[in-house]
């Protein structure tokens, strides 16, 4: 079996030296030619916010450099800069590192291996490619920045806190000596409370004060003879010095602690930030909560004003810098946060910046295929709408047609020899022919007008029983074969509708239940009120119709086949699609239900219009 190739993965290491473009660029070739994924690594220690402006700007610019050759930038904290970029590079499957290096060695025989030589050391499995760097003592000359060394910044509240916590320590100490306590425990607790104001205050200052203080209070009340700082024991001294240096260093790994602890916190919140906003993308229903969800989170990420904006359109504000939300091929939008800010982010709010853009690029994408995709659905549903009512056309409409056409043809040929019984039966079965046909294409005019949205519903206040028997006048001379009765509980009863297509769905339910009913049968129309609403219903003493079919009656073009009427021809499935439109378009419901015993009820809801 052939070994798979490993793909290759090169890191460079970020910092704000001069010589760092020259390593970048280098490495930028090497990715190119290896056709490798590129990562720039910077380690940020605690104190980076003292770099010089300079250095910071060198930094920023190095970075920006970075991305622009094709690298995914990435920051880690700690303290051990070797270790970070080792431990990474492991995790990463990195297999070549890129660095800088100058003409400087430490001393081997009195100082620590320096940053390449740990590298080394740590990653003896990773090629490193080390860059000569001519002008690295510049940069090295920032670590003895007299800016690096100014007093920091009295704090009142600090001053207080380490006042109260050395009275503290100082009076259980006092307590201790009344109980005859060791000394060493004393010790402790002086120990104890410059670990606290180490904990609790922000300036290193303080905690070495803090160590001071300790030493001096142990030294005057606790060691012979009192209330003096003078010591008659000179071991003491030795002691004293211990005391002190202990508490610097346990002073310095708290604060060490504490730094780590709220950087924790801050990358902690920030990733939460990130997956809220994924999650909050995914449940997104249209772009409007996408743009929405991308402003809240970036907000929460920032702290800053965001501004969405189409790409075709200028920038809000040269105070603002614009970065574009976009997917491989489109730009759907551009977001704006203030350049001021920006410039301000460290480089792994950036980074998560970044991410937040794509994030929202891919549901805008994923947004922009839906709706893509619905319209080729309702493209393909118009299309099948089309072909079947072509095909139901070239169908249904062939009977009524044909028989129109052999009538006609019999009177023309024929007329001197039929009888007028005979004569006035044909043209009876030509009327009704054209009238199925008329009826027929007023549905199926009314039905497309629908579906286009095309459809002007005038409400009025009408009395529901003249728009009856509107619908009644209208049904021809089929109702002759029927018991048409219609039961209004008040004549009175009116609601704001459209009359003419009220009538029509009355006309079509009445049609409906004569077709499913046999001759001679009752067929009732009524109304009546329920709470603010109008129901209108149409039962009859027909078949009825199957639980099955009542899931899908009022679907285009669903018929039922169990016709009990001596009419041949069969309808489109158009009437009941059409009703059940014009109900909803007037904002009431259709339903139907079983008559007892026998037969069914169409019934729908209107919205009443009742005089006080």
């Amino acid at each position: 079996m052939p070994e798979e190739k490993i793909k290759e993965h090169i890191l460079v290491c970020l910092s704000s030296s001069p010589s760092n473009p020259k390593v970048i660029k280098t490495a930028a070739k090497m990715a190119n030619v290896f056709d490798a994924d590129f990562t720039a690594l910077y380690i940020e220690m605690t104190g980076t916010k003292k770099l010089s402006s300079e250095n910071k700007k060198r930094l920023e610019s190095n970075t920006a450099l970075a991305r622009a050759q094709g690298a995914k930038v990435v920051t880690l904290n700690g303290d051990d800069i070797a270790y970070q970029v080792a431990q990474y590079a492991k995790t990463g499957k990195v297999t070549k590192i890129v660095i800088g290096r100058s003409g400087y060695r430490a001393n081997s025989f009195f100082a620590p291996p320096n940053f390449v030589d740990k590298l080394i050391q740590q990653t003896p499995e990773i090629e490193i490619y080390v860059i000569p760097d001519k002008v690295q003592a510049v940069y090295l000359g920032q670590k003895h920045n007299k800016k690096i060394f100014k007093l920091p910044e009295f704090s009142l509240i600090d001053t207080f806190k380490t006042i109260v916590v050395f009275l503290l320590t100082t009076s259980v100490c006092l307590y201790f000596q009344k109980l005859n306590i060791n000394e060493s425990n004393m010790i402790m607790i002086y120990l104890l409370g410059v670990l606290i104001t180490a904990y609790i205050t922000e300036s290193k200052l303080y905690s070495i004060i803090s160590s001071v203080l300790a030493v001096l209070s142990f030294n005057y009340f606790f060691t012979r003879p009192y209330m003096t700082v003078v010591s008659m024991d000179s071991g003491y001294t030795f002691t004293f010095f211990i005391m002190f240096f202990v508490a610097l260093f346990v002073s310095s790994i708290t604060k060490k602690i504490k730094e780590q602890a709220k950087q924790s916190y801050l990358k902690a919140y920030s990733t939460q930030i990130m997956l809220d906003m994924s999650q909050k993308l995914q449940q997104a229903k249209n772009v409007e909560e996408i743009d929405e969800i991308t402003i809240e989170q970036i907000k929460k990420l920032l702290d800053c004003d965001v501004l969405l904006f189409e790409p075709n359109k200028e920038p809000v504000s040269t105070v603002y810098e614009c970065f574009p939300i976009r997917n491989t091929d489109t730009v759907f939008l551009n977001a704006a946060i203030p350049a001021k800010r920006y410039k301000s982010a460290t480089e792994f709010e950036k980074n998560l910046f970044s991410a937040m853009l794509r994030e929202s690029a891919l549901a805008y994408e994923k947004e922009t295929i839906t709706q893509t995709k619905n319209e080729l659905l309702l493209k393909h549903k118009q299309e099948e709408l089309r072909s079947t009512l072509l095909r139901s056309i070239s169908h249904d409409l062939r009977t009524p047609l044909t028989g129109i056409s052999g009538n006609a043809d019999i009177l023309l040929n024929n007329a001197d020899v039929i009888s007028g019984e005979k004569k006035h039966q044909i043209y009876s079965d030509i009327y009704d022919d054209s009238i199925w046909l008329l009826n027929l294409v007023e549905n199926l005019l009314s039905v497309t007008r629908f579906d286009k949205n095309e459809i002007n519903i005038k409400k009025e206040s009408e009395f529901i029983s003249d728009v009856i028997q509107e619908a009644v006048s209208h049904i021809g001379r089929r109702k002759d074969n029927y018991n048409i009765k219609i039961e209004i509980t008040d004549e009175s009863l009116s609601a704001k509708v459209d009359a003419r297509l009220i009538s029509q769905v009355v006309f079509n339910l009445v049609d409906n239940a004569m077709k499913y009913s046999p001759v001679n049968t009752t067929i009732t129309i009524g109304a009546y009120a329920e709470g603010k609403d109008i129901k209108v219903f149409v039962s009859d003493q027909g078949n009825g119709i199957s639980d099955e079919d009542k899931k899908s009656i009022f679907d285009m073009f669903y018929t039922v086949n169990n016709a009990v009427s001596s009419d041949s021809r069969r309808g489109l499935g158009l009437g009941l699609a059409l009703c059940k439109a014009v109900v909803e378009a007037h904002g009431g419901t259709i339903c139907v239900t079983d008559n007892k015993p026998e037969g069914t009820i169409f019934e729908f809801s209107l919205e009443g219009d009742f005089y006080e």
